[in-house]
């Protein structure tokens, strides 16, 4: 699976409706307002930090009049996740962004249609039950992985 920054999410969420003056320098400008979820398993530091880090990005490239946030705490329960992407799916929102890997489990049982990103999962595969596990998750789910290069350490 390949690592989705935030600034390469908001090109794919903008480029159906994005007009861009090529004299301003400025991000393109979107006539469509953004629904994104996002389902955070619990409350931690690196968790939370993540989540904000995703919502800055995201406000930035967008703008903030261009995208809601519904922003939802598991506090810890594997049966909330599913709960809240269940949820997600029902109203439609355009995107998840799964934090943490009861999370991403949920959301890729929630959905098949609505685009989820990962973030602070170590191993896709295994939280995926991927067998043949060639780093693309051949869904609609992709994200960042938290694992350490271990060779570097």
């Amino acid at each position: 699976m390949e690592p989705v920054p935030a600034g390469a999410l908001a090109v794919c969420l903008t480029a159906c409706g994005a007009e861009e003056d090529p004299s301003s320098g400025k991000s393109p400008s979107t006539s469509k307002k953004y629904t994104i979820g996002i389902c955070q398993l619990l409350e931690h530091e690196a968790l939370d930090s993540a989540t904000k880090g995703f919502k800055d990005a995201l406000t930035e490239k967008l703008g903030k009049d261009n995208v809601d946030f519904d922003e939802q705490n598991a506090q810890g329960e594997s049966t909330n996740c599913s709960t809240i992407c269940n949820n997600f799916v029902t109203n439609n929102v355009d995107l998840i962004m799964a934090n943490a890997t009861g999370a991403l489990q949920a959301a890729s049982q929630a959905t098949a249609d609505i685009p989820i990103l990962g973030t602070s999962v170590t191993d896709y595969a295994t939280a995926l039950n991927i067998s043949n596990w060639s780093g693309k998750t051949g869904t609609n789910v992709s994200g960042t992985s938290d694992l350490a290069p271990i060779d570097q350490q």
